[in-house]
């Protein structure tokens, strides 16, 4: 009978080396997974205000055109800025959300909407250019003021954010606590 030498056993060293390895091989993985949720994988977006009760301070004055995509009965006010009232409303589906804006003083047709999908909360929902000429964002609840904040834009709310033209006042403190969130 021709026998096989038993093996031999791994010495202290190679164990340690093994051990090492595996250790190497989930720190990397852990690293990573958290690579990946942080820069990777998407936030989904929110906009809280729209499910808190609806004020009288909520409704848009005398707009009942129904002809546009943003459900104005259901807006929730979010900030006054000028000469401009700031709505959120819900879009024609339920992942979309439209911003309102109308001029106090008029009570006819002086409104704008504009809209789109919640998708990633660290992204812009809407990007434009008010009748005035500043620019303005709407923003889910999750997205990061400080970067566009350190730029000199304005938070009137947590969801609406301004850059004021050079020569406006700006506010002193966000005027976050206007829509009563």
């Amino acid at each position: 009978m021709t026998g096989q030498k038993p093996p031999v056993p791994l010495t202290p060293f190679w164990r340690l080396m093994i051990t090492f390895a595996a250790l190497a091989g989930l720190g990397t993985c852990a690293v990573l997974g958290l690579v990946y949720v942080r820069f990777v994988m998407g936030v989904p977006g929110t906009v809280h205000v729209l499910e808190r009760q609806l004020t009288k301070q909520d409704a848009v004055p005398a707009i009942q055109d129904e002809a546009g995509e943003a459900k104005i009965r259901e807006s929730r006010f979010l900030a006054a800025y000028e000469s401009m009232n700031y709505y959120a409303a819900p879009g024609p589906l339920p992942e979309v959300v439209c911003l309102v804006a109308k001029y106090p003083y008029d009570d006819q047709y002086n409104y704008w909407e504009a809209c789109n999908s919640l998708g990633d909360g660290r992204d812009i929902l809407v990007e434009v250019q008010d009748p005035d000429d500043r620019t303005v964002v709407f923003v889910p609840d999750q997205f990061d003021h400080l970067p566009l904040e350190r730029d000199g834009w304005v938070t009137l709310h947590r969801n609406l954010l301004i850059q004021p033209l050079d020569g406006a006042e700006r506010p002193t403190q966000p005027l976050t606590h206007v829509a009563g969130y």
